[in-house]
């Protein structure tokens, strides 16, 4: 059983990373299982909630059940015998703590948690992920300003070191997928590739 970890700013294109490790997985044959945060159980959508909010007792609340969220993912997670399982979103939700307070809990959940197998960092340049998180139609949630996901994403690549893999994928087009196939078949996580 791998774990595989998927984060990154909001509108970095992480879930259709998610999907296509997916599709990728189960052409071998594997059983893969994405949980997506915040997820649809009640944490997680208490979370969302309070991300579409202003304010710091919003800001409190969503990382609060945000956490649970995740947690409770983690339980489920370390139930399991087999297969593959993604997480879209993990460990870096802490680069949305205030920037003081972010290596501290980066440190706090990294020697908690389980590490994964491989974590992917989707990086994005801010004006791209304005863009595209615009596209969505949906209405924007507090960490989705302009000068907040720059902010957040200094304080996310401050936070990963070696052990993350870092995905440019401020470009549109197929690029970054093809980059993140050949990193997981060089960890061995997807096989050979083979010629149709």
């Amino acid at each position: 059983m791998r774990l595989i970890v998927v984060d990154g700013l909001d509108g970095c294109g992480k879930n259709a990373h998610a999907d296509n490790i997916r599709r990728l997985l189960k052409i071998q044959g594997e059983e893969v299982t994405i949980v997506s945060h915040p997820s649809r159980r009640l944490f997680g959508r208490v979370s969302k909630r309070f991300l579409e909010d202003s304010g710091a007792g919003a800001r409190f609340f969503a990382t609060l059940f945000f956490t649970l969220d995740v947690l409770m993912s983690v339980r489920w997670y370390q139930r399991q015998k087999m297969g593959n399982v993604i997480f879209v979103r993990y460990l870096l939700g802490t680069a949305y703590l205030p920037e003081s307070l972010a290596p501290i809990g980066y440190r706090f959940f990294r020697n908690l948690l389980p590490f994964p197998d491989i974590a992917l960092f989707i990086d994005i340049e801010p004006e791209v992920a304005r863009r595209r998180i615009a596209s969505r139609g949906h209405a924007p949630e507090m960490f989705e300003t302009p000068e907040r996901l720059t902010a957040t994403r200094k304080v996310a690549k401050s936070l990963v070191a070696e052990e993350w893999v870092t995905i440019d994928n401020s470009e549109d087009g197929e690029r970054p997928f093809r980059e993140v196939e050949a990193i997981l078949r060089e960890r061995s996580i997807l096989g050979p590739a083979v010629d149709p």
